[in-house]
């Protein structure tokens, strides 16, 4: 008995709970005294946890002559409860995803020791855009277009992404890296510049984005990969390696002459 106890207790119950249930599994069909009797529970107490456990689906109740009787419900009831708490708790871990990010970029946030965040796949990517969109302040970023143009994964985030983008209007800097793609392929994010790298000079295929002291690493080729720094101090050395890249970067014509 104190096995299915301990049991039960893990899925929720109480300990009172639990042993109105237990009781009311080896009585059947019962008066609310004799499951109290057995339970060795109070019988005002017996009542409230028979109401707790109504409101789980664990128990209910019918009227024979002029008698309540307090009957339990199958225990494979039970499964559906687990399964009810997997879901709840799966919910409740895809929001704290979305969170998660920016708790880290709070964490130590004014220490010197870098705070580096790594994820793969496609729904991370999504998570980092969004920590990204959170943030403030022009953005720099050095984007291998031949690859982003040609990343199933970031197609199905652009909408968003660029939605996002475009509500805040942000000042941004853009280095193009490709050989074969025009201004007016491009995606409109907002109030910027862009200028082009040759892709056939300057073969790169991770994406570089700097804004405030977030530096955020992209790589689509092989594989989805994401990497979040944050770090004044690397933030503002990635910001002078691009500002001499820029200098040297041969400017796009504008869309309209695109």
């Amino acid at each position: 008995m104190d096995e299915l106890m301990t049991e039960l207790r893990h899925l929720g119950l109480s300990d009172k709970e639990s042993a109105v249930y237990l009781a009311s599994l080896e009585l059947g069909p019962a008066a609310v005294q004799d499951i109290s009797h057995k339970s060795k529970i109070n019988r005002a107490t017996t009542y409230v946890m028979i109401e707790a456990l109504s409101a789980r689906g664990l128990m209910s109740t019918f009227v024979r002559g002029k008698k309540r009787f307090y009957v339990p419900e199958n225990p494979d009831r039970l499964v559906s409860i687990l399964r009810m708490q997997q879901k709840e708790l799966e919910e409740k871990e895809h929001e704290f995803q979305k969170a998660l990010p920016l708790l880290l970029a709070l964490y130590n946030a004014e220490g010197a020791k870098p705070q580096i965040r790594y994820v793969e796949g496609f729904e991370g990517l999504k998570t980092v855009h969004q920590t990204f969109e959170k943030l403030e302040g022009e953005y720099m970023q050095i984007l291998p277009l031949d690859d982003a143009m040609s990343a199933p994964e970031l197609e199905a985030d652009r909408p968003r992404h660029v939605s996002a983008l475009l509500a805040e209007r942000t000042a941004h800097r853009i280095l193009a890296i490709t050989d074969k793609y025009r201004p007016a392929d491009l995606p409109d994010v907002g109030i910027g510049e862009m200028r082009m790298i040759p892709a056939s000079e300057f073969p790169m295929h991770g994406e570089i984005v700097i804004r405030g002291n977030h530096v955020f690493l992209f790589s689509y080729r092989s594989a989805v990969l994401s990497v979040v720094i944050v770090s004044k101090e690397i933030a503002d050395a990635v910001r002078v390696l691009f500002e001499l890249a820029w200098k040297g970067a041969q400017e796009f014509p504008s869309k309209k002459n695109a």
